[in-house]
């Protein structure tokens, strides 16, 4: 097929003029032919017309394909014409195409000497779309610069705070954090804060015993800080989770001496006079679902009543709190799996039903983690799920499960989803596990912690 565009046309029309243009890359694109599609972006790119730009935006950008949406970033990063800029900045702040924002975005944080840029990057903090604001964020976190975004997230802060808290308000809190070293609970005293430094002061440390501001310490998933009012747990409960850990237990505290409140006894060398043994770690072998069950039951105990959550479980099979049990595999015939039931609002009876379910977890069968990731995007409300495992992906033929078919359908699944993946693995479970564990969570900007 021949060049639709002359090289260098400067601002001239196209060849068969800028309705020929339109027509065959909207064909192009309709009938997924994305290598056609790329080609005739960069020739729109070449005429360096801004109706070229138009319509690059109109149809290029928009999550069709991954390579056209980068080649179509790359050509309007490297542009420096006001008129297509401001063609860039009406796309971002008209348009309603989520997936197109996205990409658009990464846009704005390269042109970041550019004001208007800043000021529309900024005005996402407010989109009704959550994804649209988790990238945001993102963004202006990889930007690193307290000068270009602090006041923009403070006043976000400041809007969010006084609603319960979801992962955008935590969001805020730890980009804030992160851009200027210093905590504070509450949006004046970030206020406070930035008002002094740009006035060259330092923080004065507050009187916390003066503070009115009431802080609820947040549960935890294996000190992995539940930073969502939509989370989703999954629990490996393949085969491999009967096996038993040494776990290292803390000594109790010492008594504390009759009569004197606070004040603890000091233990003296084991064989003095009236002297007691000093308390020393001692280990104890635990299976790891046992592990995991109490754990799991601590961190559902904690959430707030504003929070939904849910729970899958998987091995060969996915199951979910909430839903009929899956039935069993039967030889020669597809394995079935457990629907996907929505998620349910942390209240008490829903705690209680969710404890008797954890205390029913058996292990057995193969390790799916890539159905398990799989699932996870059928679950529209999840933002953030704690993936817990303790081993490498295999089937049920205990055939090994390549780690980067689990990281391929988490990337193209979350691309534009931009769900946090939080993962916890067992160290004792070897290298190819904890490999993959890390890959992942730093893939879906969330955290590994492998456990002793």
């Amino acid at each position: 097929m021949a060049a639709i565009f002359p090289p260098a046309l400067g601002a001239e029309d196209p060849e068969g003029g800028w309705k020929s243009a339109e027509s065959a890359l909207r064909k192009a694109i309709l009938s997924k032919n994305f290598e056609v599609a790329q080609r005739l972006v960069g020739e729109l790119a070449d005429t360096d017309d801004v109706r070229g730009y138009r319509l690059i935006l109109k149809y290029a950008v928009g999550g069709h394909s991954y390579d056209l949406d980068r080649l179509a970033g790359r050509k309007l990063v490297a542009v420096e014409s006001a008129n297509v800029r401001k063609e860039v900045f009406s796309a971002v702040s008209r348009g309603r195409n989520a997936k197109a924002k996205i990409v658009l975005l990464a846009v704005l944080r390269r042109w970041r000497d550019d004001p208007l840029a800043m000021k529309t990057l900024h005005a996402e903090l407010r989109n009704p779309r959550k994804e649209v604001v988790f990238a945001t964020i993102r963004l202006i976190r990889e930007l690193d610069s307290p000068e270009l975004s602090m006041d923009a997230l403070i006043d976000e802060l400041g809007r969010r705070e006084r609603r319960p808290h979801d992962r955008i308000y935590f969001d805020l809190q730890r980009t804030l954090e992160d851009l200027s070293g210093y905590k504070f609970p509450v949006a004046a005293d970030w206020r406070n804060y930035w008002k002094g430094r740009k006035g060259g002061k330092k923080p004065v440390p507050k009187n916390t015993g003066e503070s009115r501001t009431v802080l609820f310490k947040r549960p935890t998933f294996f000190s992995v800080t539940v930073d969502s009012d939509r989370v989703l747990f999954i629990i490996d409960v393949s085969d491999s989770m009967k096996i038993p850990d040494t776990v290292i237990q803390k000594p109790r505290r010492p008594v504390e001496e009759p009569g004197r409140k606070g004040r603890t006894v000091v233990v003296k060398p084991d064989g003095a006079s009236g002297s007691e043994k000093v308390p020393v770690p001692k280990s104890k072998l635990v299976p790891r679902i046992t592990r995991v069950k109490h754990e799991l039951l601590k961190t559902l105990a904690g959430l707030p009543t504003h929070v939904r959550f849910g729970i899958m479980k998987f091995n060969h099979q996915i199951g979910f709190f909430g839903s009929a049990p899956p039935p069993l595999p039967e030889r020669d015939k597809p394995i079935q799996h457990a629907a996907a039931p929505a998620l349910l609002q942390a209240s008490k009876a829903n705690k209680q039903k969710a404890y008797d379910w954890v205390r029913t977890l058996k292990p057995s069968g193969a390790t799916r983690t890539d159905l398990a990731v799989t699932r996870i995007f059928g679950m529209p409300e999840i933002d953030t799920i704690y993936l817990l495992t303790d081993g490498e992906p295999r089937d049920e033929k205990n055939q090994k499960i390549a780690p980067e078919i689990v990281l391929t359908i988490a990337r193209i699944q979350n691309r534009f989803r931009k769900a946090r993946i939080h993962t916890i693995g067992f160290s004792q479970a070897g290298h190819t596990m904890q490999k993959l564990c890390r890959d992942l969570a730093g893939q879906n900007d969330g955290k590994c912690v492998l456990l002793d």
